[in-house]
């Protein structure tokens, strides 16, 4: 079997408020016969600096495409802000000749140089695309036909839609369709679980400003999910599991998954080496409900 190299990039969330998430989607990845590559280069992605200075952030993304460059590898990211900022930032690099030479003439400070040789694709991406799902199937040996899922993508995940499509990484993706995870919990065999909001954001975007307004907004989806039956809310971004997870009705919990944890039950792994038990809402009830 071929193995498949990434340069991993985790951000800044997922190392230190989501390691259930990491956990998994490294054990995933091995599971699955792709390496993860820790670069010690790889920074923040640029992404909170945007609002206040794009320039700035544009230069921070281009640091981190050159680590990847010098190592001759592809970028795999677990955040939707994060890959949406790294593919941005590279596609505009390689558009623009201008604006590349600038930002050359700034990181040769720092003895980089960007060329413009590497990928940026997030995990569910390369799951989707570049491994199949059918190629994921034939290797579940734990169906989960006994669990209800809901699916939330996040609003970075496919937006900008002309971004993504002009790089190459959704050919099949319609921004307000969107279909990676829907064909993830079918590969696994559990059932998915239709719910009115599903592609409304978590409210993340506003946590900065107004805490309590990302809290009403992602509470209010949490409800809806619980009311049509879901065992679990599945995301594919740290930040909308950390909303979700902080925005739980008192009476009730609802336990919020990480897509390779998912994927990762059905492939037979075992929970703990998946970090379901590092998650912020106890995944108790499921994991009863699978007798694992």
């Amino acid at each position: 079997m071929t193995v498949q190299r990434y340069a991993l990039f985790l951000g800044c969330n997922v190392p230190v408020r989501n390691l259930g998430y990491e956990l998994a989607a490294r054990r995933v990845a091995e599971a699955l016969g792709i390496e993860l590559v820790d670069l010690p280069g790889f920074r923040c992605c640029g992404y909170p600096l945007k609002a206040l200075d794009s320039y700035a952030a544009l230069l921070v993304a281009a640091h981190n495409l050159c680590q990847a460059e010098a190592a001759g590898l592809p970028i795999v990211t677990l955040c939707n802000a994060c890959s949406g900022t790294l593919t941005e930032a590279d596609l505009e690099l390689k558009e623009d000749a201008a604006l590349r030479e600038r930002v050359n003439q700034d990181l040769a400070r720092v003895d980089l140089h960007y060329q413009g040789t590497t990928q940026v694709r997030h995990f569910l991406r390369v799951l989707d695309n570049e491994i199949g799902w059918e190629a994921s199937r034939g290797r579940i040996s734990r169906p989960l036909d006994n669990l209800h899922i809901a699916v939330h993508y996040g609003c970075h995940y496919f937006r900008p839609t002309r971004v993504f499509h002009s790089y190459g990484a959704e050919p099949r993706e319609d921004a307000e369709a969107p279909a990676a995870l829907d064909r993830l919990v079918a590969a696994t065999g559990a059932i998915n679980v239709s719910y009115d909001g599903r592609n409304d954001c978590c409210g993340g975007g506003l946590l900065g400003l107004r805490p309590d307004l990302a809290q009403e907004q992602a509470g209010r989806k949490v409800r809806e999910v619980q009311r049509r039956g879901a065992d679990a809310l599945l995301v594919a971004c740290p930040t909308c599991g950390l909303n979700f997870s902080n925005s739980q009705p008192a009476d009730q919990e609802l336990t919020i998954l990480y897509f390779p944890q998912l994927l990762g039950l059905a492939l037979g792994l075992d929970p703990d080496e998946l970090g379901l038990e590092l998650n912020q809402i106890p995944a108790d009830g499921l994991r009863e409900k699978l007798g694992v």
